[in-house]
């Protein structure tokens, strides 16, 4: 079972950025309302959050992520195209709802990071954190000192916990935060930290479907989202929000058991 401190308290006004199933966040509405721009920790190869964020607000956009590059989102939608030339052949596939919308997102997802990179956002080939080829949280808001409050999204695999203390430190140029966490079960003690440093409220929580469920009905991925000062509209809460969607439509949603 999860520590009843990651419950939401109320029930918030949200909204959901970013595509179907597994890249959406549900986030405080006036939180994005609020941010003078959006930074994100950890881009890797889908940002229609960033897209419906800048349809929203038209707000300044930086993301920062070694991973990615043209070259590299290249080779990847030239493995979607082989992969999609192969399925083209199986009903299965093409009968399949949205088969032929993902083929051409997947396959020209070049073009589409070209487009997006070189418009309306900008993306830093840097790592998160300190040592060589990386870039600290206080750098970047150094850098951004005039687009504050800001936004902050993270996604970078386990290394949050490298940042916790960062994030404390320097919370108050934060309008809000969607964050992913992963390996949830070995980190508590962390969190619980966390969250009692943290002055936001927490108003989202979702378990990520494709990461497994420990014997003691923890989710090892959760999906949290923080905001500044938000104003409850119920004290009823959904779990989960009717905006929801598992991030694998495949597999069941994983029911939030709380102590």
């Amino acid at each position: 079972m999860l520590p009843k401190y990651f419950k939401p308290k109320n029930e918030y006004d949200l909204i959901r950025l970013g595509q179907d199933n597994d890249g959406g966040y549900l986030v405080e509405k006036k939180s994005i309302e609020n941010s003078k721009s959006l930074v994100t920790l950890g881009l890797g190869y889908d940002w229609s959050f960033e897209k419906d964020f800048y349809s929203l607000t038209k707000k300044p956009i930086f993301c920062y992520d070694h991973t990615v590059n043209y070259s590299a989102i290249k080779k990847v939608s030239r493995k979607f195209l082989f992969s999609y030339i192969f399925r083209i052949f199986k009903p299965k596939y093409i009968f399949k709802k949205n088969f032929f919308k993902h083929l051409f997102k997947n396959t020209l997802l070049f073009r589409d990071y070209k487009l997006f990179f070189s418009t309306k956002a900008k993306h830093f080939e840097k790592r998160i954190g300190s040592g060589q080829g990386g870039i600290k949280l206080e750098k970047i808001l150094e850098d951004k000192r005039d687009l504050c409050p800001l936004f902050l999204k993270i996604d970078i695999e386990g290394s949050e916990y490298r940042i916790f203390e960062e994030i404390i430190k320097y919370q108050d140029n934060f309008t809000g935060i969607a964050i992913e966490l992963h390996d949830v079960d070995l980190h508590l003690e962390k969190i619980k930290d966390f969250f009692e440093k943290l002055n936001m409220e927490l108003v989202h929580i979702h378990p990520q479907n494709p990461a497994f469920v420990t014997e003691n009905n923890i989710p090892t991925q959760l999906e949290l989202t923080f905001a500044k000062n938000p104003v409850p509209v119920s004290s009823e809460i959904k779990i989960p929000h009717n905006l929801d969607q598992p991030a694998n439509p495949n597999l069941p949603e994983i029911e939030l058991i709380f102590e």
